[in-house]
């Protein structure tokens, strides 16, 4: 199973990922993680840790070719992609393989507005059409909202509802703009454990997203 994580700029796509990765290992899922950005930030984040998952750079336009055999069966395997609109080859050649899509969405009305600009669910769509099984089933998308102001609500819900209004599944775990996660980066030590992106965790694995 590939999760992908996907945004049409930088919007906290690899902080989310290496999250997302240690929360999993935490909850003792098998995972890898693969680096499909040019700027290869996520593997110089996992060299610089201790940790015993492996992150795997392919940042290349053959992803689809190549990262399937690289993941060992029942393992999860945690895409950061660059930013779709730079770097559009290589996000449909991960689309290709992706079985869970996670937009990342900062919580304003901008990155909302770029999401519609690209537009997201048209370059979904255009992936979709590539992959090699057409008429499988259509990968799970759900909005991952980050960088959400500590101690708002009215602002993230109503942009929450936007997106669900326009026909998005939205998470109801939201990511906040604090130092735990903007602090992250090389040699960082990383708890998952009772931050949001174990609460994450648990949300897929009540929406039926994941499982062990």
């Amino acid at each position: 199973m590939f999760i992908t994580a996907v945004s049409p700029r930088s919007t906290g796509k690899t902080t989310a990922i290496w999250w997302l990765l240690h929360a999993l290992h935490e909850r003792g899922y098998n995972v890898a993680g693969f680096d499909a950005d040019e700027s290869k930030q996520l593997y110089r984040w996992w060299q610089a840790s201790d940790q015993d998952f492996e992150v795997t750079r392919l940042a290349d336009t053959r992803f689809h070719e190549e990262a399937p055999e690289k993941l060992p069966e029942g393992y999860i395997g945690a895409v950061d992609c660059g930013h779709l609109e730079n770097h559009a080859g290589i996000g449909y050649s991960v689309l290709r393989v992706a079985d869970l899509v996670i937009v990342v969405c900062a919580a304003t009305n901008g990155d909302v507005e770029r999401l519609e600009e690209l537009p997201m669910d048209g370059f979904l769509d255009l992936a979709w059409a590539k992959r090699k099984t057409p008429d499988a089933p259509r990968p799970k998308e759900w909005v991952l909202m980050v960088r959400v102001q500590p101690g708002t609500r009215t602002a993230p819900e109503g942009i929450r509802k936007t997106l669900v209004d326009a026909g998005w599944n939205v998470f109801t775990t939201m990511i906040p703009a604090v130092q735990r996660y903007a602090s992250t980066g090389e040699g960082q030590p990383i708890e998952a454990a009772g931050s949001h992106f174990d609460e994450l965790v648990t949300e897929m694995e009540q929406r039926g997203l994941i499982s062990k």
